[in-house]
């Protein structure tokens, strides 16, 4: 960022470089070019900016007199010239003199942006990149420079689900915005909002060119997905959303498999699944002569399946994906698993392509209530597992009066310090995820109970609520506990939504 860039196109959408080489284009023709991850050893590497505020510099004019629209413009030229020679001292010099004098000019603020960018002070930098994008929205090279300090950043996983509020604002300063409602926040840095819930970043939001009335859809892909898996990042636009799911134990930065949920917002009001489809394949050969495509499955022009691989090079590795493309009422939808390998694993590829061949297109209303109970599910799963572990070390600790208040009151009385000592070592050693596999909520006349099933499919805890919270109904660890159920219906292990 050490000179001013004049582009000749604006940058609509920001996406990631870093992992996926996707260029997503919403015109004549829906590009959605699947984005192969690069090798690591070329991640950027980006000088964040420091946590303080942008502080202000020494570089003032001594006289406090108003200058004139001649002056302000002779302290800008000054100041590009010096950009120029990469004399960043002079240039901030000059160009702090032009900011002070009309602090509302988004192009001068860029332009001080830059000179600081120069001299190696990202935090000042960022600060009037920011300014500067906020003040001149239509001004490309701001928000170029922008998107290009953002994108390194996020290339670093700052932008990743969960990242606490404290570190964002360590990292990035203080937001030139902030809305609170209840739990959820909004901070906003230039046209970027990060959405947190219990100050834990939620997704990312790009604020250009939204409708008035908010971004609302039609419908959606319901699909499944294993349990081991994690939401890793959101971002949503005017023209598309995107969300992204790893292995729980690995990010979006170091990832083995990914999966992919988007939407392309009004893509199918011009184009069908089956055109954005041959715009991936004619971009992904001109790319990369050596890919081999494949299309699977095709009921018609609303809805196809297709596979690409290619081999790995110094600049990427090795990479194949399979896609599913559902046109809705108003958008294209968009499901994704990719893989870092040379050759695609037809075994381990199966149970993917079940998941996208299964994926449902739901209108939005029952899209919402599928999304709530499918969040619940997924939540009490993961307490539950946590609680089974916790209930092992009660259990070897003998502690009978607080194992009891996990219980249904009717059944604490079993729950004695004899009952206790003859548990075996093996009910210790239970694994809390083979246990509990997989949650179903049911419908128990007015109540909501949830029921558990273990690896093998056979249900082995039934879990009722009573004034908000859930208790167990039965003692999984007495050997004496009601024998456990084949379930009559076998439901996949988890379900969400894009």
């Amino acid at each position: 960022m050490s000179t001013l860039r004049h582009p000749s196109t604006p940058v609509h959408f920001i996406f990631r470089t870093s992992r996926l080489l996707t260029a997503v284009a919403l015109g004549a023709l829906l590009a959605a070019i699947p984005r192969i991850s690069a090798c690591a050893d070329e991640q950027p590497k980006a000088e964040k900016p420091a946590a303080a505020e942008q502080k202000k510099t020494d570089a003032r004019p001594d006289a406090e007199r108003k200058l004139s629209p001649e002056e302000i413009q002779k302290h800008v030229e000054n100041g590009q010239k010096a950009i120029e020679l990469k004399d960043w001292e002079t240039a901030i010099k000059e160009l702090e003199q032009a900011v002070q004098a009309d602090p509302n000019n988004g192009p001068y603020h860029h332009a001080l942006g830059v000179a600081y960018m120069g001299a190696r002070n990202a935090n000042a930098g960022w600060f009037h990149f920011r300014q500067a994008v906020r003040l001149a929205p239509e001004y490309t090279p701001a928000t170029v420079d922008f998107l290009g300090t953002w994108k390194l950043l996020d290339a670093q996983g700052l932008f990743n689900v969960g990242t606490p509020l404290d570190f964002l604002i360590r990292t990035l300063g203080k937001p030139d915005e902030i809305r609170e409602s209840g739990p959820r926040m909004r901070a906003i840095y230039g046209f970027m909002s990060l959405n947190l819930i219990n100050r834990s970043l939620f997704s990312v939001l790009d604020l250009r060119n939204l409708p008035e009335d908010g971004l609302n859809t039609t419908d959606g892909l319901a699909f499944t997905i294993p349990d081991d898996w994690k939401v890793a990042y959101r971002i949503l636009s005017a023209t598309q959303g995107n969300t992204e799911y790893v292995h729980n134990d690995e990010t979006i930065q170091n990832w083995t498999e990914l999966f992919a949920s988007q939407r392309f917002i009004g893509a199918a009001e011009k184009q069908t699944a089956k055109s954005v489809r041959e715009g991936i394949r004619t971009r992904l050969v001109e790319a990369y002569p050596k890919i081999k495509f494949e299309v699977l499955d095709e009921t018609d022009e609303n809805d196809t399946l297709f596979r690409w691989s290619i081999p790995g090079n110094e600049e990427h590795p090795a990479q194949y994906e399979v896609v599913r493309l559902v046109q809705g009422e108003n958008d294209i939808h968009r499901l994704a698993y990719t893989r870092k390998a040379e050759q695609p694993d037809e075994e381990a590829l199966e149970p993917w392509l079940d998941v996208l061949r299964t994926a449902r297109l739901l209108p939005a209303d029952e899209l919402r209530v599928h999304q709530q109970r499918e969040g619940m599910e997924r939540q009490l799963l993961q307490i539950t597992r946590v609680l089974i572990e916790r209930q092992q070390e009660m259990i070897r600790q003998k502690n009978v009066d607080l194992l009891k208040s996990f219980f249904v009151e009717e059944r604490r009385d079993e729950i004695t310090a004899e009952s206790l000592e003859n548990i075996d070592a093996e009910t210790l050693a239970i694994d809390p995820e083979v246990f509990a596999s997989r949650i179903e909520l049911v419908q128990s006349g007015e109540a909501q109970q949830a029921e558990l099933y273990n690896e093998k499919g056979d249900k082995v805890l039934t879990l009722v609520q009573r004034e908000g919270n859930w208790y167990a109904r039965n003692i999984w660890f007495n050997a004496s506990n009601e024998k456990t159920e084949k379930p009559t219906a076998a439901k996949p292990a988890s379900e969400t939504t894009n």
